[in-house]
């Protein structure tokens, strides 16, 4: 008898179905995992446009192309949603994705961050407008207020005071240096929010931000270092 054609043993169907809910379920993790950022890029533009109190949940859902419940899914108010935008703008500027490297200097890591910091300053347009609202807002919602006060002027100070303990650590800042910044933590970056005021409120003040980055990390290491 000639042998019977080779033929492909029939798949599964409950296997297919499995695979295609898989893929299913991965195209909606996807696209769940994308909203947020979605969400905050829109409600970025239409609070940069029209301001905090005149923006609308409809319209950044629109802009979105998300329903507007969608939105209370992730941010239960419209005030939550402003702080995460804020937080979302203002993260580069604080640093707040540092992480202490043991083996590594001190100094190296300061100075990279107040880099990263001062090349942060001044981001666009947006980022202006959002930090604009935050100075605007903040006698107006508590909220907005304790977010300026607590997390954009006197955020990361744990971070910056296990930097500093390192330093000590290793012998390349002095005994006292975090006892002479205790209470003054803000000064690390408040010659660069200084700037960055000035530029919200505008006036044409120009800046010469590499001479004031150099003159502001030789206060702060001066500060640190000082036998």
């Amino acid at each position: 008898m000639p042998p019977k054609p080779h033929t492909a043993p029939a798949e599964d169907p409950c296997a297919c179905g499995l695979k295609a809910v898989a893929r299913r379920l991965g195209i909606r993790e996807r696209a769940k995992a994308l909203r947020p950022g979605q969400i905050l890029e829109a409600a970025r533009d239409e609070f940069c446009q029209h301001g905090f109190a005149a923006t609308r949940l409809e319209d950044i859902a629109k802009r979105a192309g998300i329903s507007k419940a969608l939105i209370y899914v992730y941010y239960p108010t419209k005030t939550d949603l402003f702080l995460a935008v804020a937080r979302h703008v203002t993260d580069p500027i604080k640093g707040a994705d540092f992480v202490l490297d043991p083996e590594r200097s001190a100094e190296d890591q300061l100075r990279h961050e107040h880099e990263r910091f001062y090349a942060n300053l001044l981001q666009d347009e947006h980022t202006l407008g959002i930090l604009r609202l935050i100075i605007s807002e903040s006698h107006r919602v508590p909220e907005i207020g304790q977010f300026y006060a607590l997390e954009l002027v006197g955020g990361e100070i744990e971070s910056l005071r296990d930097l500093i303990r390192h330093g000590m650590a290793r012998g390349e800042f002095a005994p006292d240096a975090l006892e002479r910044l205790t209470g003054i933590e803000d000064i690390v970056i408040a010659p660069g929010i200084m700037i960055m005021l000035t530029q919200i409120i505008g006036g044409g003040v120009q800046y010469d931000l590499s001479k004031w980055s150099k003159a502001h990390l030789d206060m702060v290491l001066g500060l640190l270092k000082a036998g």
